[in-house]
């Protein structure tokens, strides 16, 4: 009898190690309809954008089987519109695609589910407060502005900071990771630094803290870092041919392609037109674009100012730049003076303030 207790014992155990261990993964994701029956759809990691697992979609619902070696912060994209998030882990995963970050049934998966609604919670008391905010005073953006920088923004910050805590060496670290976007760099680098050794080495960990470490070296404050490339008929040229002239470099880094670039270019002619002859210089840095496109540009927007073309795909990566456009003012001497949202109206505040102290 004692033999067939202990038996019975040792099966229970073994099938409870089965639950706990599972020996593979399966992950479902239903569709809102049948658009996409017969589509072969993929599992890719975040990371590198690699597939490590396909299925078909048949009635209206994919189901992915394998087993997980390592566990990776992964996304499955039916199409622009559905694209769902999930750690690939070994377990029964259930995906949402009209709830895409909201992956569930295996411990990883509901933890990231867990903090994606904490962010959307408070994203959504954010709306709220904006929409509920006093817009009838004249100034009301820029109380605004203070309202986000002093109360919200360390709100924002602090969930970030939470949400990496127990995950600095996991895949719900490594999801969280785009998170970190736009905070204080010393706070993001922090961060950065407490990872464990398997996050730190992902290329999300590593690109960002090298962009971040750029910028560091290249904000307000900093000496200017040269930019060499060709002139319109392919003449070498750098940006070290205009800074320490003894005028002010307002540099702009944009494309034809790019429509935010584009509406500037009236704000950066009007300085142009204003002060080229009082000191200032507007310089373009032509990025992430065709060469060859540069001279039509120039004729159909009226750009009557130098460019140099990033030929060697240097200037962003030496600014740590990730998106355009990207505007900053250089002093006489080669000090980064802005290159904070220097946009519009602002742009020619900040330009007339640093050259006359006050606006004209």
């Amino acid at each position: 009898m004692k033999r067939l207790v202990w038996g019975a014992a040792c099966l229970a155990a073994m099938f409870t190690s089965c639950i706990d261990n599972p020996k593979g993964y399966t992950v479902t994701g239903v569709l809102p309809d049948s658009t996409f029956n017969g589509t072969t759809v993929y599992i890719a990691r975040y990371d590198d954008q690699k597939k490590i697992d396909s299925a078909v979609v048949e009635n209206n619902k994919v189901v992915f089987t394998g087993v997980a070696d390592t566990v990776h912060s992964c996304f499955i994209r039916i199409n622009r519109m559905l694209t769902s998030s999930l750690i690939l882990e070994n377990g029964e995963i259930t995906v949402d695609f009209e709830n895409p970050t909201t992956p569930s049934g295996t411990p990883l998966n509901d933890e990231f589910s867990r903090l994606m609604a904490a962010q959307d919670s408070l994203n959504n008391a954010y709306g709220e407060a904006y929409q509920a905010f006093d817009k009838s005073a004249e100034n009301w953006k820029d109380a605004w502005s203070t309202v986000y920088k002093n109360e919200w923004l360390p709100r924002f910050e602090q969930l970030v900071v939470e949400s990496f805590e127990g995950h600095t060496d996991d895949a719900v670290g490594h999801a969280m990771i785009t998170n970190l976007h736009g905070m204080d760099i010393d706070k993001t680098l922090e961060i950065l630094d407490s990872f464990g050794p398997w996050l730190a080495s992902t290329r999300w960990a590593t690109e960002m803290k090298e962009n971040l470490l750029t910028q560091k070296k290249t904000a307000v404050g900093q000496p200017y870092t040269d930019i060499k490339g060709t002139d319109i008929n392919g003449n070498p040229i750098a940006l070290s041919d205009f800074v320490g002239k003894g005028n002010y470099v307002l540099v702009d880094m944009w494309a034809s392609w790019c429509g935010p670039c584009k509406r500037e270019i009236p704000f950066l002619a009007n300085l142009n037109n204003l002060y080229k002859n009082k000191g200032l210089t507007v310089l373009g840095i032509y990025v992430w674009d065709k060469p060859e496109n540069l001279q039509p540009a120039i004729e159909k927007e009226g750009i009557a100012w130098p460019q140099i073309i990033d030929s060697e795909e240097n200037a962003t990566k030496l600014y740590g730049v990730q998106g355009i456009p990207c505007i900053m003012l250089i002093g006489p001497d080669g000090t980064i003076l802005d290159r904070t949202n220097l946009r519009g109206d602002n742009m020619q505040a900040t330009v007339e303030k640093f050259m006359f102290g006050e606006k004209k």
